[in-house]
């Protein structure tokens, strides 16, 4: 025996004989066991067999669209007046007084359409010129009751489970004779379980425009966590795989032999100048005072003062500089100047002659070795 999933929306939607609907208007069951009237999806299913109407939360509108079965020759499947046949959906309301004042019977609603763009695949809100046009008995849709009882809501994303309402059980298997054409446009593919279908309501068998709008918006938050769940996760991974990408670079080494030659470091010099207390008024170092730092290559802040020259008026001025070989002998402190360590003595102005000065003339005394 076939045994079929009944809490699913499966089959083809016709909005018109055998043309097919270009919305998202989905059945409100499984087409393989029967034929059911085509609502949007996130709307309710009302009235099965009778008005075969739909219900929206969002726009407020109460309106009929299609059907599975392509010949309309169903009981499950809405009629629309010929001004109305082209029309995807067609809203439908009972706002004639003057048409329901006149009606015969009694305890009957006279529900009529509203006027909307063929083309029109999106429920909107309508106002009352689109229907009062239409407030006679050649535009009625269907007489019956003014509360129509919602038996199943759709959900807001395709491939989600059907919520029967109001008790409603959808039979199980087809009915003798039917015989449906494939179905296609399946929807949900899970089947019904416990969570699935609505609690019995205690208060009546329809649904409040509350309740009907708390599930609508209950159904859409939850599909739209399930979405944030996943990016969320996809975002995760690409962050964890590009952080070990980033670790791996990380602890690559530089080059061949780079672990076992260091980058050179640069050393900084400081040489402090002589300390005034270790020195008395005529220069003469004081027992216990440091000696100079020695000379090397650089620039340092020594030299000697010239006595003066015999010979001034022939040879004004001299360069005073240390050889390169001569070494600073303790005793005197210098006056500070900038004084290459390593350069050549400037030689006399031509011409000029340059007395032999004794050494007693200088302040400092040097060791030329």
């Amino acid at each position: 025996m076939t045994t079929f999933n009944s809490g699913i929306s499966n089959g083809t939607c016709y909005y018109a004989e055998n043309t097919e609907t270009k919305g998202d208007f989905v059945p409100c069951g499984n087409s393989a066991i029967q034929a059911w009237p085509c609502c949007k999806l996130g709307s309710f299913c009302l009235s099965l067999g009778d008005a075969n109407a739909c219900w929206e939360a969002k726009s407020g509108n109460t309106y009929i669209a299609g059907c599975t079965d392509p010949s309309f020759g169903s009981p499950n499947c809405g009629r629309k007046p010929p001004v109305f046949h082209e029309q995807e959906w067609v809203p439908i309301n009972q706002a004639c007084k003057d048409l329901n004042a006149n009606s015969m019977a009694t305890n009957v609603t006279n529900w009529t359409g509203c006027k909307v763009d063929d083309d029109s695949i999106e429920l909107i809100k309508l106002p009352l010129a689109a229907c009062t046009p239409y407030c006679d008995t050649e535009h009625v849709i269907y007489a019956g009751s003014s509360s129509l009882a919602a038996f199943a809501s759709l959900p807001v994303l395709r491939g989600s489970s059907i919520f029967w309402q109001n008790n409603f059980v959808p039979p199980p298997t087809p009915a003798p004779g039917y015989s449906p054409g494939t179905p296609t446009g399946v929807v949900g593919t899970s089947p019904p379980t416990a969570t699935s279908t609505a609690p019995p309501s205690n208060d009546g068998p329809l649904l409040s425009p509350a309740a009907k709008a708390g599930v609508g918006v209950g159904a859409a938050v939850g599909g739209l966590l399930i979405i944030f769940a996943i990016a969320g996760l996809f975002i995760l991974c690409l962050r964890r795989r590009r952080d070990r990408k980033d670790a791996e670079t990380a602890g690559a080494p530089a080059g061949p032999g780079y672990d076992r030659y260091p980058p050179p470091e640069t050393a900084t010099y400081h040489f402090p100048a002589p300390s005034p207390s270790a020195v008395d008024g005529h220069h003469q170092q004081q027992p216990g005072s440091p000696p100079p730092p020695p000379f090397t290559t650089g620039t340092y802040p020594y030299h000697y003062q010239q006595a003066p020259r015999q010979d001034a008026e022939a040879y004004t001025g001299y360069k005073s500089e240390l050889p390169a070989d001569e070494r600073f002998i303790p005793g005197h402190s210098p006056q500070p100047s900038a004084v290459s360590a390593v350069s050549e003595r400037s030689p006399p102005p031509p011409g000029s002659s340059i007395a032999a000065t004794p050494a007693s003339a200088y302040g400092n005394t040097y060791d030329s070795r």
